[in-house]
């Protein structure tokens, strides 16, 4: 282990600085809410002093460093003191963030987050771009248990993809939320044209859909996807960047999507729910293994990154009853699930189509449902439970005999599955 993080140290002197700035479009927003009153400015003034002074006395009192335990301890609290210890031998990632205002000045946040319930992670704000990468690495090379790797070999992709980004703003603007925005948009503006007076109205609504997907857009802008010796490398984000690291092993399930407009490009995307991550927290890990790639491309994509994941079964499907389509009419043709040696995979959708897998061993339950109309039709859905994220593994519109012998098939195959799982690494 380096001796770099062996003793306790603070983050970015300029850290209470870029904290301060991170709160203050609070106060600018209710300055400008209220109006422009000298004894609100002083009140704003007052709260970014103190705040200040605030930020600086808690940074003042954080320390990180990795002890002789091989843990990342964290100790925090001016008042209250409080330690924390993270051990890296489990843990889930370990990522960099870099808001607006911190990249412009040479600084990101790491992100680290163990398994375990509860509050299982630690971001440690902010650090230089250098000092990140740094112990990035270090937290890296103890988690697998080798020796540091030299600055070139940090550096490194043995294979790297990168998503052209004309590519990524057309498939993005070609997606079924895109169009409602721009029938709600030419909707208002109509609805503005007939009602005077509703012309604010049909501005908020054409702001705010575009915001939204610039957001996507901008979020997602500079994709890449690579291989190192840590596992799998997701970088992305135009103003926000964002870099993962992500092992294999947490990769639980992936969802091959394709809408309509799409298929004459033939553009797929490939969502992918990840262990130990907090898909509902704001700063959650990735969703996408990558957001748009050629079909051609799709064999090597899972040859070099996911090669033990065979998703072609196509003379094994399972298809829905034939009463479903009075359930299901649009796509009653479509729905199948197919147990194969290594995989749940269940396929759906009618206009933008889903093929969705994940191996056995990583499922966590399997559950049958059957509503009023679907008891009727004698038809019922088989779910197999991932962890939280974008893909869902739902068999929907199979006969209730076939979801019953499936979920027992299953069943066994999940826990033949474990038994012969071999030693989990990073």
């Amino acid at each position: 282990m380096s001796d770099n993080f062996s003793r306790p140290q603070h983050t970015a002197p300029l850290t209470p600085i870029l904290q301060l700035v991170n709160g203050s479009p609070i106060v600018l927003v209710a300055f400008f809410a209220v109006g422009l009153s000298w004894l609100f400015l002083l009140i704003g003034v007052i709260f970014l002093v103190v705040g200040g002074l605030g930020y600086w006395a808690s940074w003042r009192k954080n320390f990180f460093w990795i002890n002789e335990k091989g843990e990342l301890e964290v100790r925090s609290g001016i008042f209250f003191r409080r330690s924390r210890q993270l051990r890296i031998s489990r843990l889930q990632s370990v990522d960099i963030l870099r808001p607006p205002v911190a990249r412009l000045l040479g600084y990101s946040s790491l992100k680290v987050e163990v398994a375990g319930s509860g509050d299982s992670r630690v971001i440690l704000s902010y650090l230089s771009v250098g000092k990140a990468q740094e112990l990035r690495s270090e937290i890296l090379n103890v988690a697998k248990e080798e020796q540091a790797f030299t600055q070139s070999a940090e550096r490194e992709n043995h294979w790297q993809w990168r998503v052209p980004n004309g590519r990524l703003v057309a498939s993005l603007v070609l997606t079924a939320s895109t169009f409602f925005v721009i029938i709600g948009a030419v909707a208002s503006a109509v609805f503005a044209l007939v009602e005077r007076g509703s012309g604010l109205v049909a501005l908020v609504l054409a702001v705010g859909g575009s915001a939204i997907s610039l957001a996507g857009i901008t979020s997602l802008f500079n994709f890449s996807v690579g291989k190192d010796e840590r596992g799998i490398a997701i970088s992305h984000g135009l103003f926000t960047t964002a870099h993962y690291t992500v092992s294999p092993i947490r990769i639980q399930a992936i969802c091959l999507v394709q809408p309509i407009a799409w298929r004459p490009f033939g553009w797929y995307q490939i969502a992918i729910n990840v262990a130990g991550t907090d898909q509902s927290g704001k700063k959650s890990g990735p969703r996408f293994l990558i957001p748009v790639v050629h079909e051609g491309a799709l064999p090597e994509l899972f040859r070099e990154l996911l090669p033990s994941w065979n998703l072609e079964t196509e003379d094994e499907w399972l298809a829905s009853a034939a009463t479903s389509r009075w359930r299901f009419p649009w796509q009653a043709a479509r729905l199948a699930v197919s147990v194969t040696p290594d995989l749940f995979v269940v396929r759906s959708g009618a206009l933008t189509r889903r093929l969705s897998a994940a191996p056995h061993e990583r499922i966590q339950s399997i559950r049958i449902t059957q509503g009023p109309w679907e008891r009727k039709l004698g038809i019922s859905s088989l779910h197999a439970d991932s962890v939280p994220g974008p893909v869902r593994l739902n068999g929907r519109g199979l006969g209730s005999s076939v979801a019953v012998h499936t979920a027992l098939e299953e069943l066994d195959r999940m826990f033949t599955a474990r038994e012969s799982q071999r030693s989990e690494q990073w």
